[in-house]
């Protein structure tokens, strides 16, 4: 075992593809000095021909990359804070997650969309304002053709991007921005964690299940403590891939518990939520005791500042509505 952040494990997963296949290629902008926000440290120095530099351009370097993979390339476009996908949007919803249906199979993207998710309000800190701290994963859930992996921890970081560069669709990998230093303990062994069946059950419970998505987890991690201490269990979910979606697991924890909390950093109108409790809905509306609850960002642009910490999800939010749910 060994300590690992999660920058780290990101540039250790693009370096161990990269020695797998040379076609791996990293396209973007200040890659060179480590990326943007430091995850790709080291390797421009290691494999200098597997990087290729890109100008402040994302709606141009993200065709490019597209153009790339067709090209029999496996690229890694990184483009840094999740907000700059909108500038991408084209490339990724009209042109790659289109490929292989518009060429009736004949061609695919293996494309890899690495994107910095959210901000720093969630733990309380200084957030970096409105056009670089939100959490745009909801809108690409509306489109058919991508894959969208969402890991919060180190270990999830590695195994899952490892999975991600060998998928053969495009694959948009958000990790969360405010969890970069984090530190988990990583085995030395080698392993990929497959975007099939993903979902991990971080703690086992018999009252409530919640879903927490990547920054929403320490908290609810720290929501179910409190709620034990009040005699209220809580079985603890991070969906790790939202498409592929981990239905089975999630609809087998809620047949056990009967209620269900949903929390992610985005707003919660039109989130990713709502497909979740679509899909519990669909199988057996019987089998909610109360009705869901959704926890997520308030309806606003996020602030600059210490402003973004009283737009954002808290502790008490997640023990306040289990404790509702379980009266």
């Amino acid at each position: 075992m060994r300590q690992l952040t999660v920058n780290f494990a990101i540039a250790e997963a693009v370096e161990k593809e990269i020695l797998l296949d040379k076609n791996v290629v990293v396209i973007g902008e200040d890659i060179y000095n480590g990326g943007g926000l430091g995850t790709y440290i080291g390797i421009a120095q290691k494999y200098p021909e597997n990087i290729i530099e890109m100008p402040i351009c994302e709606s141009g370097f993200s065709h490019f990359g597209n153009g790339a993979a067709l090209a029999g390339a496996r690229p890694i476009v990184d483009l840094m804070f999740s907000d700059f996908a909108t500038i991408a949007t084209d490339a990724i919803y009209n042109g790659a997650a289109k490929m292989r249906f518009c060429t009736l199979g004949e061609a695919s993207v293996p494309i890899t969309y690495v994107l910095g998710d959210g901000g720093m309000g969630t733990y309380d800190g200084v957030g970096s304002g409105c056009n670089h701290s939100q959490s745009v994963i909801s809108l690409f859930m509306n489109c058919p053709g991508l894959k969208v992996v969402v890991p919060h921890y180190p270990s999830d970081c590695l195994g899952l991007l490892r999975a991600s560069i060998r998928d053969n669709d495009p694959v948009l990998f958000f990790y969360h921005e405010g969890s970069l230093g984090l530190r988990e303990q990583v085995t030395e062994e080698d392993y990929i964690i497959p975007l099939t069946n993903a979902a991990k059950i971080r703690r086992e419970g018999k009252d409530i299940t919640i879903i927490a998505i990547q920054s929403m987890l320490p908290l609810a991690e720290k929501a179910a403590e409190e709620l034990a201490a009040k005699g209220i269990s809580v079985e603890l979910i991070d969906p790790r891939v939202l498409i592929p979606l981990d239905k089975k697991k999630i609809i087998e924890s809620v047949k056990k518990t009967g209620r269900l909390i949903i929390a992610h950093e985005a707003p919660t109108r039109g989130s990713f939520a709502g497909e979740i409790i679509r899909e519990i809905v669909e199988e057996d509306p019987g089998m909610l005791k109360a009705p869901a609850k959704v926890i997520g960002a308030m309806n606003s642009p996020i602030g600059s500042g210490f402003a973004e910490a009283y737009i954002m999800p808290h502790v008490k939010d997640f023990v306040e509505a289990a404790e509702k749910m379980c009266k």
